[in-house]
């Protein structure tokens, strides 16, 4: 029986997807509500709805475009954001640069590397201290087998933020991927060698990342876990890492006290699937569900309809899983659960 749990949403895309427009004008407010809220069926029905004019037709080509990213249709995302595009009145404005970094995301996803390298290039050189985008860059030229061009894509993010410790982590991660694993190391271990600042948060979940479970164990310990919400999620994982699941469990429920944080409660559930405790797993992604920030909601929603198929509640799950599929009908895997689960 295969198992499928989801941990990580669209992945690179999500830093992408991280805002909407600023433009509050109606009708598209309800529109900025359910993109925020990842309701991007709710949000495109709502879009089929407004007329456009001369005045908001790029907005809503360009909300198209995310809302089909988000659900992950990356060949009509593309259409819609470059006729979105072809709505620009000849001056260079800022939605230009947003909607182009969205398309080079969508291209790719696409596996449109080059393109997306093009895309990216064009405006690192118009915004060379945008960090975001020499990021993103430097993990293209990634992809496309280009070492020193990604290093030094990467170099110029870091020098431009060298305290934002989410993307040195997200740096190594991609070096790691591509087979760079030691220059992601060098990152990491500058960042921790060169910012006195640096406080154990950061520093633990830093070697969280790169594995060093004992060592980042040794700093969350010293974490005020009241003060920093997610450091009983590091920590937790950290401990779950080195296959200490009962403890894990206890640090996330722990946790639970001082954060509303979704991440912790599916980390419980997932910590609680490895032990073989599955009506515990379920209340914790059920409670996840419950969380006012939806930003893991198809993970939980997912992982939720595979504990009830370890539960053997096979109908509860088939029903779940059907649900969940038309909010997210390009997941490939929750495709394949569901055609087992009919077999049940």
């Amino acid at each position: 029986m295969k198992r499928y749990m989801k941990f990580m949403l669209l992945g690179f895309v999500l830093v992408m997807l991280a805002g909407c427009g600023t433009n509050e004008e109606e009708p598209l407010k309800a529109v900025y509500t359910s993109v925020e809220a990842m309701a991007y069926e709710d949000a495109l029905a709502q879009l089929s709805e407004i007329e456009a004019d001369r005045g908001n037709r790029q907005e809503i080509a360009r909300l198209i475009g995310i809302c089909q990213m988000g659900l992950g249709d990356y060949q009509a995302a593309v259409e819609s954001l470059e006729t979105a595009l072809s709505y620009n009145d000849g001056f260079v404005h800022d939605v230009d640069y947003d909607i182009n970094q969205y398309l080079a995301v969508a291209y790719f996803n696409l596996g449109r590397f080059e393109d997306a390298e093009h895309v990216y290039s064009a405006i690192a050189a118009l915004q060379p201290k945008n960090a975001q985008v020499h990021f993103s860059h430097g993990v293209t030229l990634l992809e496309l087998g280009n070492y020193e061009a990604g290093r030094e894509a990467f170099d110029r993010a870091v020098a431009l933020e060298p305290t934002n410790y989410d993307r040195i982590i997200d740096i190594y991660k991609a070096c790691y991927k591509y087979g760079y694993g030691a220059l992601g190391m060098e990152y990491v271990e500058d960042a921790m060698d060169h910012q006195e600042g640096m406080n154990d948060y950061d520093k633990g979940r830093m070697l969280y990342h790169v594995g060093k479970y004992n060592e980042a164990v040794t700093a969350l310990e010293k974490v005020d876990k009241k003060k920093v919400k997610d450091a009983s999620l590091y920590l937790g994982m950290s401990y779950e890492a080195m296959g200490d699941y009962n403890y894990a469990a206890s640090v996330y429920s722990g946790g639970m006290a001082n954060s509303t944080n979704p991440a912790l409660y599916n980390q419980l559930g997932l910590c609680q699937m490895k032990r073989g405790a599955y009506a515990e797993a379920l209340e914790a992604f059920q409670l996840g569900l419950k969380c006012e920030d939806t930003s893991l909601h198809q993970s939980l929603r997912f992982n939720e309809a595979i504990a009830y198929e370890y539960l053997a509640d096979f109908e509860t799950a088939a029903t779940l899983l059907s649900a969940y599929l038309k909010d997210y009908p390009n997941d490939e895997a929750a495709k394949r659960e569901y055609e087992f689960l009919k077999t049940r």
